[in-house]
């Protein structure tokens, strides 16, 4: 189903698409992801927010979804994980795409209404243009080093990025560890989990994963 010929659709198809894609990403709409060798995910999208008359504000966005979380929020779906995560849904990792001052709804504020983009008549060059910049010069290099689970967890450790941790330190580090790390070294990390709270299951879930990598590493 095509999208209207809005202004804001303009600005994406005109100015974010063809530098999302020179980056490997694909396109469904206002939404983009780029996807790993392993099946990690960067989801990047767009959120319109109906509080101006005179412009469509907007923010952009994008989650890091490592595939074993992927899988372990998705343990009781039906069907299991094989839908597609979401801009704006569950993500262990988060960042919003900030305008420079001049193509910003309101350049004063703190976040989150920071990160609004204000797009109007006059202004839609200069906005397609500033979005373009800020996704080539940072966004997306951004994005492409923290899909390597190695960086995610060095900022997961040393937090130096404006983003927002989404999932506690020790289930980050089982989580982006649990397929390649010593079993041993994911047991330690499990004895100091802390539940998130009545029934939770990460642990077991954790083991069970464990065992189906060991009993495949066996079989190879």
């Amino acid at each position: 189903m095509l999208r209207p010929v809005t202004p804001l659709n303009l600005l994406v198809k005109q100015h974010v698409a063809p530098v999302m894609k020179a980056a490997g990403f694909k396109r469904s709409g206002r939404t983009f992801r780029l996807a790993a060798d392993n099946g990690d995910q960067a989801v990047l999208g767009f959120a319109r927010h109906y509080v101006d008359p005179d412009a469509a504000v907007f923010e952009v966005a994008y989650g890091i979804v490592p595939a074993p979380y992927w899988e372990w929020i998705n343990r009781h779906s039906v069907g299991g994980d094989g839908r597609a995560p979401l801009a704006f849904g569950p993500a262990v990792m988060s960042g919003s795409v900030v305008p420079p001052p001049h193509a910003a709804h309101a350049p004063e504020a703190g976040m989150p209404f920071r990160a609004r983009w204000a797009l109007r008549a006059d202004n839609s060059l200069v906005c397609g243009q500033a979005l373009a910049t800020v996704l080539h010069d940072e966004t997306v290099p951004q994005i492409v080093r923290l899909l390597d689970r190695g960086n995610l967890l060095q900022e997961f450790r040393h937090p130096a990025l404006p983003v927002v941790r989404l999932v506690p330190l020790t289930r980050a580090e089982i989580l982006l560890r649990v397929d390649d790390a010593p079993s041993e070294e994911v047991e330690s990390l499990l004895a100091h989990l802390q539940p998130a709270g009545p029934g939770d299951d990460f642990a077991t879930w954790t083991r069970r994963r464990l065992s189906t990598r060991n009993g495949s590493a066996l079989e190879a």
